[in-house]
């Protein structure tokens, strides 16, 4: 999250979009017509449809990824279990059943005279309104966790506030997932 100086007009002001990987789509008349906003292209128009990663998935995911990520075969498994349990977490579950989900969406939006920029580990719509999630893998103990979240809430809020200007729905819920705990603490 940066803010940047100098923007020259609204239409400089005001952008949300998809990472170019993994490949994307504009939504029609998403968000009740919000140019802008795209959610990641996948089966289901962007529903998950109740589909998980299975491990043998993840683990050869993770074999392809560890090496180009300095990781050997070994880190690369412990990240797959890593990830595997991230997965089953009942937030990500809720995250599965929601008609629209985004996940790295790339914001820019103003607050205040600066152009805020940022990037949201995933964004989720459930009755109408967004769940913003942050993944932290800090190392903390479990009695950290509140502490740690607080210190995190100000990023997710910030980006909240960005997301309801551009798309006139509110934020329900701002969570931060520590995948370290396999736990999403409210803030």
């Amino acid at each position: 999250m940066r803010p940047v100086e100098g923007a020259r007009g609204a239409e400089d002001l005001l952008r949300i979009r998809q990472r170019a990987e993994p490949p994307a789509r504009k939504l029609e008349n998403a968000l009740g017509g919000t140019p802008g906003l795209e959610e990641t292209d996948r089966p289901g128009g962007g529903r998950t449809e109740g589909r998980t990663c299975e491990e043998p998935e993840i683990a050869a995911m993770a074999e392809a990824f560890a090496p180009s990520n300095g990781l050997d075969a070994e880190a690369g498994g412990r990240a797959a279990r890593q990830v595997g349990r991230t997965l089953s977490l009942p937030v990500i579950d809720r995250a599965r059943r929601s008609p629209r989900v985004w996940r790295e969406l790339s914001l820019w939006f103003p607050d205040g005279t600066h152009l805020v920029e940022g990037i949201v580990d995933l964004v989720f719509e459930e009755e109408g309104e967004f769940v913003v999630a942050g993944y932290k893998c800090d190392a903390i103990a479990e009695g950290q966790a509140l502490a740690q979240a607080a210190h995190h809430a100000p990023q997710l809020q910030l980006y909240g506030r960005g997301l309801a200007q551009a798309a006139g729905l509110p934020v329900r819920e701002y969570l931060v997932l520590f995948t370290t705990l396999l736990r999403a603490v409210p803030v």
